[in-house]
């Protein structure tokens, strides 16, 4: 059961963004790294062996693009989780000032 009540740790949030940072960084770098290993060429000149090499390449690209989306879903997530952490912090020093008033 609820008690309505929203409880956040900013410091927390800030660590998550971090850790969404760090993990884009090594997925991009990853995917760089490797990038050169997906590269298939033909075995010859034949349609069919023309026609693997296509798609694996194709499927190569798709890949990379999807991990690159990834990365900057992850980098915008990160992002978002920073301004709420600074919006938290912000709310919270207006209501202590109340208070001391």
């Amino acid at each position: 059961m609820s008690t309505g009540e929203l409880n956040v740790d900013s410091g927390e949030l800030l660590r998550a963004a971090s850790d969404l940072d760090r993990l884009a960084d090594e997925l991009e770098q990853g995917v760089a790294l490797h990038r050169p290993s997906l590269v298939v060429q033909a075995a010859g000149r034949d349609e069919v062996s023309t026609t693997a090499a296509a798609t694996f390449g194709g499927v190569a690209e798709t890949f990379t693009d999807s991990a690159a989306a990834g990365v900057h879903e992850l980098r915008k997530i990160a992002a978002v989780l920073r301004a709420q952490a600074r919006e938290f912090g912000a709310v919270e020093a207006d209501i202590e000032g109340t208070f001391r008033l």
